[in-house]
């Protein structure tokens, strides 16, 4: 008997062990999609950023090229069809022995095996409004077509969508057998907040009903007037409100070329340096957040503009891009490639150094960072990311285009910035000029509340005064279950060239040389000196004004005295 006990839980306990580690390991996604070229685009990044919340194991495989051995490791499936199309007959029996959850997107579910028998897609409906069934969240949208499908019994509904005038609901994303369909074609953030909150039914993971946030002061440049931004970082503390500061360490007169540093500015400097002391986190943004003849602020910097491209050649050059048909074989074209590549991770590696180097030099520690105008390519994420743990703000999903930028929900770690930890900003900022600018940004924030751990981030330019930021710190003041984010308190690193920082229990660790930092060039060393000069001055006043005092209570002593004397 004992033998039989022995043998068996022998036999029991690996398995138990190796089901529980299944368990608790992080989910494995693997995404498979259909679109016309074959590549990815948009909308699978986009994708990426929603999967990104639950997991940073991602994968993405084209429907041409996946085998049924990239299915093995994953605990989660989806499909992402972008339009109607037949799929390669393997697709036939590819999930037959697939035992994992399946999300399906869009087109095409039909023509993926029998796991989704609990849906018929029928044609396209328009639809202006999306609603969860299982409370009362609701979200108003522009017009689009979605998927008509209809829910066999046993099949579960957990997303609505109608056209009001009309007033008929249509299922928009459905439960069956434990695999789930979604009818957009397109994912993006105006429309994709309460498939982001299913996506917690989906994962099967449970996260706290709280909202973090944060308050981003943007554009602080070496001329920036100190005075507003003391006062707004004074209101911050007096509320207990940890924030970020969006800094760029040099400014460049876009006319004259000369360059302004902190060194330049004395006060703005002290200011930066107390709210790094009393609960401020500095954002690198950019060196001189600008590219060629535009102002520090308003240009680009890792991005070329007036090319719509990634920064491949000097910013004094003039060129067009090639094409592969431009090329005599495939090898000469992609070498043409690596060379742009190359160029372009010099130039921002050369980039990232300077500003972490220039903000260090001032005493100055950025925790993330937050590329100007949310422009940068996909190569320059995957660089950035060898030198940042975390990226702020909105992030850009295609190298085609800039203007194509996007914001997740919720924090998250999507598989293209490989590795960092994304902070995105989800209501805006105050735009002079514009009426009910503070009303728009709470009407954001009302949208992404209807995600349970929807990220309620804003940002603001000091330059626009105190008075605008209270009144929006007022109706910020009234959002609910809102944790305030400090980088300091986050597990976040750097690791430039020259500098490495990292934080520890609300500390920052830095670890640099010195000498070699701060002589980099002579205007820090300039300005330490005339830092000294006047603390020596100041200290020679003070000893001479109480060697003046000493002289004077020493005379009044003395002509008291001669005075009792003759007396």
């Amino acid at each position: 008997m004992i033998f039989i006990i022995c043998i068996t839980l022998c036999t029991i306990l690996p398995n138990v062990s190796v089901e529980a580690a299944k368990e608790a390991k992080e989910p494995e996604v693997l995404v498979i999609y259909t679109t016309r070229d074959g590549k990815m685009n948009e909308e699978q990044r986009y994708l990426d950023l929603l999967i990104g919340h639950f997991t940073s194991n991602i994968r993405f495989i084209s429907s041409d090229d996946v085998e049924k051995s990239d299915l093995s490791s994953a605990t989660h499936l989806f499909y992402f069809g972008q339009y109607s199309t037949q799929l390669p007959a393997k697709f036939n029996t590819l999930f037959d022995e697939y035992e994992g959850t399946i999300v399906a997107i869009g087109y095409n579910s039909e023509k993926i095996g029998n796991q989704f028998s609990f849906i018929d897609p029928k044609h396209e409906v328009t639809i202006d409004q999306i609603s969860m069934k299982s409370s009362d969240k609701t979200l108003d949208i522009t017009k689009m077509y979605i998927v008509e499908i209809k829910a066999y019994e046993g099949s579960e509904i957990l997303i609505n969508g109608r056209l009001k005038e009309g007033g008929v609901d249509y299922p928009v994303m459905v439960e069956g057998n434990g695999n789930y369909y979604y009818a957009f074609d397109t994912v993006d953030s105006s429309r994709a907040t309460l498939f982001a909150e299913a996506l917690h039914d989906v994962f099967k993971i449970e996260h706290e009903e709280i909202s973090p946030g944060y308050i981003r002061l943007e554009d602080v440049h070496p001329l920036v007037n100190p005075k507003p931004l003391q006062e707004i970082a004074s209101m911050l503390k007096e509320k207990d409100i940890p924030y970020m500061v969006a800094v760029i360490p040099i400014y460049t007169n876009q006319i004259t070329g000369k360059r302004s540093t902190f060194a330049d500015s004395p006060e703005l400097l002290k200011v930066l340096k107390q709210i790094q002391k009393d609960g401020g986190s500095i954002v690198l943004h950019g060196y001189t957040h600008q590219f060629r003849a535009s102002e520090t602020g308003e240009g680009f910097e890792f991005w070329d503009v007036e090319n719509n491209s990634p920064i491949y050649f000097p910013e004094d050059q003039e060129y067009t891009l090639k094409e592969e048909k431009d090329f005599s074989s495939k090898e000469d074209y992609l070498n043409y490639i690596n060379d742009l590549k190359a160029y372009e991770r010099e130039y921002t590696e050369t980039k990232i150094n300077q500003g972490i180097d220039e903000l260090a030099k001032y005493g100055l520690y950025p925790l993330a960072f937050e590329a100007p105008h949310y422009t940068m390519s996909q190569y320059g994420y995957e660089i950035l990311s060898e030198y940042f743990s975390t990226y702020v703000g909105q992030v850009q999903l295609s190298d085609k285009d800039w203007e194509i930028m996007d914001t997740s929900p919720y924090i998250t770690s999507p598989s293209f910035l490989h590795g960092m930890k994304l902070l995105p900003e989800t209501m805006g900022y105050i735009q002079p000029g514009v009426e009910q600018a503070v009303q728009k940004m709470m009407d954001n924030a009302g949208r992404i509340r209807l995600t349970r751990d929807g990220i309620l981030a804003a940002f603001y330019h000091p330059y626009l005064g105190a008075e605008g930021f209270k009144e929006l710190l007022d109706e910020l003041d009234k959002l609910p279950n809102v944790s305030w984010i400090d980088l300091k308190e986050m597990d976040v690193w750097v690791k430039g060239k020259n500098v490495s920082i990292h934080t520890v229990n609300g500390e920052i660790i830095k670890d640099f040389n010195r000498l070699k930092i701060v002589y980099s060039s002579m205007e820090a060393p300039l300005f330490y000196l005339g830092q000294f000069v006047r603390f020596a001055a100041w200290v020679m006043v003070v000893i001479g004004g109480a060697a003046v005092c000493v002289f004077i209570v020493f005379t009044f002593r003395l002509i008291k005295r001669n005075n009792q004397i003759e007396g």
